[in-house]
């Protein structure tokens, strides 16, 4: 019996101190994506990237989540028709940092182009990268994880 009034104290005492944080429901958004790129500067030929799907976010103290569930690329090379289509559903966290610091955390299948830092390419990761900001807005990025060219690809 004593046992059972300790366990059940400690449950309360909990409940009752729970940060006010954790207690705010997050917020939910889906919002439909249908955008068009032109790339004339990755693969050495004229590219379309056309992504449509929907961009779930989940909004918190803190951070954010977002996944886009059935989204996807379709990547048309414009000289020769060759067209592919990729997944690009992969979620990623973000976390805002007290000194103004921004960390996103990705995982694949995430789709990078437009000289993603300074490298031409169309490429298709299939893995996980963390891309952070200081308050001073230096970045660092590190990868790993299958990546696919597909400017390869559709150069044919």
């Amino acid at each position: 019996m004593k046992r059972l009034l300790a366990v059940s104290l400690v449950a309360l005492a909990s409940l009752v101190l729970i940060p006010s944080a954790l207690s705010t429901a997050p917020t939910i958004v889906r919002t439909p994506i249908d955008a068009t790129f032109a790339d004339d500067v990755d693969c050495g030929f004229p590219v379309q990237i056309h992504i449509v799907g929907t961009d779930l976010g989940i909004f918190f103290d803190g951070g954010e989540f977002h996944a886009f569930p059935n989204s996807r690329a379709t990547l048309t090379n414009l000289d020769s028709g060759t067209t592919l289509t990729v997944s690009i559903a992969g979620p990623g966290h973000i976390r805002f940092g007290a000194d103004r610091s921004v960390t996103l955390v990705g995982t694949g299948p995430t789709l990078f182009f437009l000289l993603f830092h300074g490298i031409p390419g169309i490429t298709l990761l299939n893995g996980r990268f963390v891309q952070s900001f200081d308050a001073q807005g230096n970045e660092t990025f590190s990868e790993v994880g299958a990546t696919r060219d597909l400017c390869a690809e559709l150069a044919g």
